[in-house]
């Protein structure tokens, strides 16, 4: 698979038009967190727009640094912060919870480790083949708990929709360690998991579908037994 600054811009422009989609769907509070994360891979999927197009002679070298940073800061150390944050206020069960957590404490020490094994190192980027190949000092061994805290709050969750989500990004997460190489594995990976997210606006759009069914239901059991 050949990826561009053309592939980039698309997945983006398709991610901030899932996130208006999202956003326009009843949900509870505790879902906003989850909702934000295509809008926040539309963001990612941009600034690697960005950076493809320093590659190809578009943008001056002023615009590369600024963005390699924000990319690698999203990549390495948000997301696996943020997401079991946000499945966490979004599951009910409490043994769930706890595994959660877990996955929460992996993640914080993930981005905590990552950010300041790199303070001293200023992150790269240069083309590889048909991806971008990241210089970032990121171990080895920093990859299990890594995909630990991105991937399994999914799927421990209770819902359905969240769970085949998980079960996505692990699949994506295998054929992006397939196709690419260590340096760029990131670039892939983001790519498959960004594209994957969009699909979130179908977990929203049936859970509020449910809510409305089991509202109806009851009014409807309400009329009859009055």
């Amino acid at each position: 698979m050949c990826f561009s600054a053309e592939a980039s811009f698309a997945a983006s422009g398709v991610l901030a038009a899932s996130s208006v989609a999202i956003s326009r769907v009843p949900k509870e509070k505790s879902s906003v967190p989850l909702a934000l994360i295509p809008t926040i891979f539309a963001a990612h999927q941009f600034i690697e727009g960005v950076l493809w197009l320093h590659h190809d002679g578009v943008l001056p070298d002023a615009y590369k640094q600024g963005a390699v940073y924000a990319y690698v800061f999203i990549a390495y150390i948000l997301w696996p912060a943020f997401i079991p944050f946000a499945v966490y206020l979004t599951e009910p069960g409490r043994r769930r919870r706890a595994v959660i957590l877990l996955c929460q404490a992996a993640g914080l020490g993930v981005g905590l480790s990552l950010m300041l094994a790199n303070l001293g190192t200023p992150p790269d980027v240069f083309a590889n083949c048909c991806s971008l190949s990241y210089q970032v000092n990121a171990p080895d061994m920093m990859m299990g708990p890594y995909l630990f805290a991105v991937a399994v709050p999914f799927l421990v969750s209770s819902r359905k929709g969240m769970v085949l989500f998980g079960v996505a990004v692990a699949v994506s997460c295998a054929v992006a360690a397939y196709m690419a190489t260590a340096a760029t594995f990131p670039s892939v990976w983001c790519f498959f998991a960004a594209v994957l997210s969009g699909g979130l606006y179908l977990h929203f759009y049936l859970e509020a579908r449910a809510v409305t069914g089991r509202a109806s239901m009851n009014a409807s059991r309400g009329a009859l037994a009055g």
